[in-house]
Parts: structure tokens; C-alpha cells; sequence
């Protein structure tokens, strides 16, 4: 399964892996060439102050002093101080002179990298590789997309036919309105987001141990094979003996229920103070996206 930066947003992980990148070089091509027609319109205003020369004379009375030499002429005359109109313009049209060679460099490296931008993605590389060393199993990011937002849709039907899950607990809003109870699972709810991957929050999980619902967290759809659901669970407040009980208990139920830690099952732990560590969930992200 090909990967990419977690940075990405979910709309952007939908498109092919290197859209980012891509997307990126064309936006900066767009600002690059308005830049340019800006600064050529200024330009066009200070036509006659281009080519002059500017010569400063040693500062008097804490002012600096210029001589300017204008188009053709042989000499330099007295302009004045810093603040008049011919030295602040002769001095904006070089700027701009110069700023206008920098952008046009930029431009010619910009389309030049967009010209020989080829994409990444599992299904354009499988395109140039001899027919032998093509694999039909290779799961894109286009195919995890249409799969994963069938699965959540289902998946959210299926979780309106139970009750909520503590309601009166969930106090805090993620970017796309789900209320979830803490900002350590708003933090991971978000950066689950920007993985691309696709999830849901607390679905319910009946229990082959005949015990009570359980609500995990998170479940992911595993982007490897577009079928296998991991569990995320916030593990929050260890240092509490009855919270370290009850996540025992629940990990116990866990594995009564065919879960395996590292596999499909995987635990974001927070410090004292309830808060998550990012590193912790980097490698969370990185371990179901198979990044290695």
C-alpha cells in the first residue's frame, strides 16, 4: 500500500498519493505568475528611472545623500537625500528589476519540474513495469477511498441502531462535528484525518464473551487490504488504580475476541496529565499505513 506524508488531509489522500506534491507545484507556479504581473505592471510606471545610476555620498547629519547618472549621460548630478522622489524611485525599479529575474528563474524551475513530474502511486508505477512484475493485489489510494467510504456508511448505520455510548461525556467538537470526551481523542480523531485514514468513532463492538458492548475508540479500516478493522483505544490515566483496572479488564476482552496488540489492536497512552503523546501516535499511523 503506498503512503504519504500524515500531513495530508482525507479529500487529499482520496487523490493519487502524490496530489500534495504536485498540487503544491502548481499553486506556487499561479502565485509566481501573479507576482510577475504585478511587479511588471509597477515596472511599467518606473520606466524612466530604469538604467539611471545611484551614487550616495557620504552621510551628513545622520542623512545619506545621492548623485544620480541618468540614460546617456556622461556625469553625475546632485539628486539630493533619501526621501526624494527620483532616488526612492530609481532605487524601487532596480528592486523590482531584480525581483523580476528571480521570479522568472523560479517559473522556468517550477514548469520545468511539473514537465517531468511523474506520479508515484501503486497503479502508475505497476503501468511501467514489465507485465511479469505487475501485481493485481496492490491496493491504491483511489480503490481504499471508494471501499472505505461504503464501509463507514455502513458502518455509521449500523452504530445508529445502539445507544450512544456516554453522551453526556463528550465534550469536545473535531473538525467534522463529532463529539467525542476528551482532547487527547480529539487530537488523534484529527490526526487519524490527516493519515487519510478512514474510521469510525465508537463503534460498537458486541463481545463473543458474552459481556457488555464495547466501544472502542477508533475503529480503522485497514488501508492494506481494505477488509481487516483495527481497534485504537486512548489509554488516558494508568496512574489511576481504578482506570488501570478497568483497561485490563478491557484489554483482557480484547483478546478474548480475537484482537492482538501490534496486529489490530493498538494502545495511544497518555502521560499524567491526560495528555497524548504524538510521537506515540506517529508511530501508530506509520504501523497501520505499513511504513516501516
Amino acid at each position: 500500500m503506498a503512503c504519504f506524508l500524515f500531513s495530508l488531509t482525507s479529500a487529499e489522500r482520496g487523490l493519487l498519493m502524490d496530489h500534495d506534491l504536485q498540487s503544491r507545484l502548481i499553486y506556487e507556479l499561479k502565485i509566481l505568475e501573479k507576482d510577475k504581473e504585478r511587479y511588471t505592471s509597477r515596472l511599467s510606471l518606473l520606466d524612466e528611472y530604469r538604467g539611471q545610476r545611484l551614487k550616495r555620498l557620504s552621510p551628513k547629519d545622520g542623512c545619506n545623500y545621492y548623485c544620480i547618472r541618468r540614460k546617456n549621460a556622461a556625469k553625475y548630478k546632485y539628486a539630493g537625500k533619501e526621501a526624494d522622489k527620483s532616488v526612492s524611485r530609481i532605487k524601487e525599479a532596480a528592486h523590482i528589476t531584480r525581483a523580476l529575474d528571480i521570479i522568472d528563474r523560479n517559473i522556468s524551475l517550477t514548469e520545468s519540474l511539473l514537465e517531468g513530474y511523474e506520479k508515484y502511486d501503486n497503479a502508475s508505477i505497476d503501468e511501467k513495469l514489465p507485465f511479469s512484475y505487475r501485481s493485481e493485489e496492490i491496493i491504491n489510494d483511489a480503490d481504499y477511498l471508494a471501499v472505505g467510504m461504503k464501509w463507514k456508511a455502513a458502518k455509521l448505520a449500523y452504530q445508529a441502531t445502539f445507544p450512544e455510548n456516554y453522551p453526556q461525556n463528550k465534550t469536545e467538537r473535531t473538525s467534522d462535528g463529532t463529539m467525542v470526551k476528551t482532547i487527547s481523542e480529539m487530537v488523534l480523531y484529527e490526526r487519524l484525518i490527516a493519515a487519510g485514514l478512514i474510521f469510525v468513532y465508537e463503534l460498537p463492538l458486541p463481545s463473543n464473551d458474552y459481556g457488555p458492548n464495547l466501544y472502542p475508540d477508533f475503529t480503522v479500516l485497514s488501508p492494506l487490504d481494505c477488509k481487516t478493522e483495527i481497534i485504537i483505544e486512548y489509554v488516558g490515566r494508568l496512574d489511576l488504580p481504578q482506570y488501570r483496572d478497568e483497561f485490563s479488564r478491557r484489554l483482557y476482552r480484547y483478546l478474548l475476541n480475537g484482537y492482538t496488540p501490534g496486529v489490530n489492536l493498538f494502545f495511544a497512552f497518555g502521560d499524567m496529565r491526560g495528555h497524548i503523546d504524538s510521537l506515540q501516535v506517529n508511530k501508530i499511523i506509520a504501523d497501520i499505513l505499513g511504513i516501516r
